[in-house]
């Protein structure tokens, strides 16, 4: 090409003089290694940082959450913690701008017993029609109140006034009813059993607080339990689980991956055929019968899970070392006297650890779905532990009259699993090495 035709500013074209020694610049920058390259390449990732911070909030929330509240009533008594049942979400401060402030539709109920409610427990009428000559409402109620008044006045009406719930109380029991200033009246007292048959207020006796003052910040399900607590005991396992599981996996696909690709041969060839086979097994039929030989133990489902579940990692492992072990430096340090062992570990592993990292941020999203979604069809039952699930198959039973049951546990899995995803996409790109040193 000739030199006309370049933009070229003939003035900046000097000769050298051989009288000048001329040096190169100074690199002002500093070297920086892989790892720290990889980490502000996932800096520059904005959705792998936001989805960090999300899975950082899980993370704390598992850890602390079930320490949040303190309510033991369903382990201390079964039968009272019924009568809290299937109550709606209640969030401090999310109350006062009208989303899960505890509010709910009762349908189909008398005028006449509704308007004999107290003050304050009806928000709202909704709808109002006339059915065999009885007028019928749907209202919307503060449920908490409406839930303690009809567990002290019932929900019907007796002569036109509200019914008397009374519950059957010991001495002790109806002295600590005294105590928490629960006894709203004792209405008859038996001395030959020595029980007081007293209208309470079952709020202040089970819970020692006002029904305006009790907060289920996920509501409760069907056996009265505290969904928030429940959702993250049932996220300690699924996280627990996943990361035993997936680390078991790794390790197994490591060594033999490793071996397998890095040495070849013959070996190579009779253990790909073993996995072949190892590989089509259905993991339904496996799981379904390990579960009913042995039950749901957590030792079961780890061995269900780890049975073929190495595979993945050992593909991976030996397809990368299949790629390495021919290149230059591996030729050189073999050629030093490096054994087998250190070019594997010294030499081949770091370079294909970035991969590696990748599958195991991979793998743990997917045990947590799969286990959630065996949990959901009953497959795995935990007999003394809840899983999510469970929990999202009780509230897909349920979802019509009590949403909140299906809505959390939904919300938790769909957020673990796209923050999962997408921080996996994040180390995926950070440890890429043809990405290294490249500016966005």
């Amino acid at each position: 090409m000739k030199l006309e035709n370049l933009n070229i500013d003939k003035s900046k074209l000097v000769l050298a003089d051989r009288t000048k020694e001329y040096q190169d610049d100074i690199i002002s920058t500093k070297p920086i290694s892989y790892y720290k390259d990889a980490w502000l390449r996932f800096k520059r990732n904005k959705a792998a940082l936001v989805a960090s911070v999300l899975l950082g909030i899980i993370l704390f929330f598992t850890i602390f959450g079930p320490h949040m509240k303190k309510y033991d009533l369903p382990n201390q008594d079964k039968i009272v913690a019924n009568y809290f049942r299937e109550l709606p979400p209640k969030i401090p401060g999310l109350e006062k701008i009208g989303i899960f402030n505890g509010n709910k539709t009762i349908k189909g109920r008398n005028k006449e017993f509704i308007d004999s409610l107290p003050e304050g427990i009806v928000v709202r009428v909704v709808d109002e029609r006339v059915v065999d000559g009885t007028v019928l409402q749907d209202v919307v109620v503060d449920y908490y109140k409406y839930h303690s008044y009809i567990q002290s006045y019932g929900d019907q009406l007796v002569n036109g006034k509200p019914d008397i719930q009374t519950r059957r109380l010991n001495k002790e029991e109806y002295e600590l009813a005294l105590e928490k200033n629960a006894v709203i009246q004792l209405v008859n007292y038996h001395h030959d059993q020595g029980i007081y048959e007293t209208q309470i207020d079952l709020y202040r006796f089970a819970l020692d607080s006002k029904a305006e003052d009790v907060y289920f910040w996920f509501g409760t399900n069907s056996q009265g339990e505290d969904v928030f607590t429940n959702l993250w005991k049932a996220s300690r396992i699924s996280l627990l689980l996943a990361t035993i599981i997936t680390v078991i996996n790794m390790v197994i696909g490591l060594i033999l991956g490793s071996i397998m690709g890095y040495f070849g041969g013959t070996l190579d060839i009779l253990f790909e055929r073993f996995v072949e086979i190892l590989n089509n097994l259905p993991f339904m039929v496996i799981l379904t019968l390990l579960v009913l030989r042995y039950g749901t133990g957590f030792s079961v489902i780890i061995f269900a899970f780890v049975f073929n579940g190495w595979i993945g990692f050992y593909g991976t492992t030996r397809i990368q070392f299949y790629r390495y072990k021919n290149r230059d430096y591996v030729l050189a340090a073999r050629s030093l006297g490096a054994k087998d062992a250190r070019i594997i570990y010294k030499h081949i592993f770091p370079n294909a650890i970035g991969t590696l990292i990748t599958s195991f941020s991979l793998a743990i999203p997917r045990f947590i779905f799969t286990e959630s979604v065996f949990s959901f069809l009953g497959i795995i039952n935990y007999a003394s532990s809840t899983s999510v699930g469970r929990m999202l198959s009780e509230g897909q039973d349920k979802m019509n009259q009590h949403f909140h049951l299906i809505l959390f546990p939904a919300i938790f899995i769909s957020i673990l699993m796209l923050s999962f995803n997408l921080i996996s996409n994040g180390l995926r790109d950070a440890f890429n090495p043809s990405l290294r040193g490249v500016e966005e």
